[in-house]
């Protein structure tokens, strides 16, 4: 999605011609080729898959970004029902 608007701003600007045109068209074409060129950037397929997803709480993300690591250990291994 972000390869798409890349590539309308530089058509935008007239810069077909340049290298950076012709490597953001090719990157796009490669992932259209490998996810589609109908994917909207934001719809996420299921996968057959029986498991749950786990939810991250906010708590832990901000404890992953400032490097608590102890936090973010004894979360993995507790009891998912408390969350």
């Amino acid at each position: 999605f972000m390869l798409r608007n890349a590539k309308q701003k530089m058509e935008d600007d007239n810069e077909t011609s340049s290298e950076d045109y012709r490597e953001t068209c090719l990157h796009l074409a490669q992932s259209e080729k490998e996810v589609g060129s109908d994917w909207d950037g934001v719809t996420v397929l299921q996968e057959n898959n029986e498991e749950e997803t786990v939810v991250l709480p906010d708590y832990i993300d901000k404890a992953i970004t400032r490097g608590y690591v102890k936090t973010v250990l004894k979360w993995i291994n507790a009891n998912r029902m408390e969350d």
